[in-house]
Formats: C-alpha cells, structure tokens, sequence
C-alpha cells in the first residue's frame, strides 16, 4: 500500500520518469548521448524515452540506476508511476480511479496478513 501511495503522489506532483531521468542527466550535466553510451542504449532510443514517447523496459530501468549510483526502487517508482499515468492520466475521473485501487489494495494487504498469521 505504502508503495501506491508513493506512485500516486509522484503521479499528482507530476514527477514522472521522463522528467526524473531529465532531472538526473542535468544535475549530471550530461548529454544524451552520454547516457545513452554509458548504458550501452542507442541515443534516439533514449531520447525517446526521456521526451516520454518510448516507454522503458524494466532491465533498462535497472541499467540507468546504476549509472546514475541511485537506488533501483526509487526509479522503478518513477517508471511505475509513469506507466499509471499513461494509464489513466486522461481519464476523467482518474482521481477517483486512483483512489479505488488504493482502496482495494488496502483490503487486500489486510487479507493477505490475515492469511500470513
């Protein structure tokens, strides 16, 4: 639960991968291509997913943490974030679609410690 919550503020905070992998490669004061080579990444295709037109594969994910020397799960929040917002970001109600899921994933992790006891 804790974990959605995270991915649900930085969706409304509107940190999303792209802007995070952004935020890294200037305070890195890098080029593009300089990532893209240090994680052996053809360039357009990092561009692409920097500018959001490309999602990230989880291994690449992976890959951009270690080049960065930042925690893996705190990019994968990033990324899952990301892909929530792809998700529902144009929904009308996306809000309240949000706030179901963390309901119900509320309930669940109640249940599955029940069960776990």
């Amino acid at each position: 639960m804790a974990d959605f919550v995270y991915i649900c503020t930085q969706i409304n905070s509107a940190m999303l991968f792209q802007d995070k992998l952004k935020e890294l490669r200037e305070s890195h004061k890098l080029l593009q291509r300089q990532v893209a080579a240090g994680i052996d990444m053809d360039t357009a295709v990092y561009c692409k997913i920097e500018k959001g037109d490309r999602q990230a594969r989880e291994e690449q994910v992976r890959q951009l943490a270690l080049f960065y020397g930042i925690s893996y799960e705190e990019l994968r929040r990033y990324w899952i974030a990301g892909k929530v917002y792809n998700l529902v970001g144009e929904e009308e109600d996306a809000n309240g679609i949000l706030h179901m899921v963390a309901e119900e994933m509320e309930e669940y992790g109640k249940s599955k410690n029940k069960y776990q006891e």
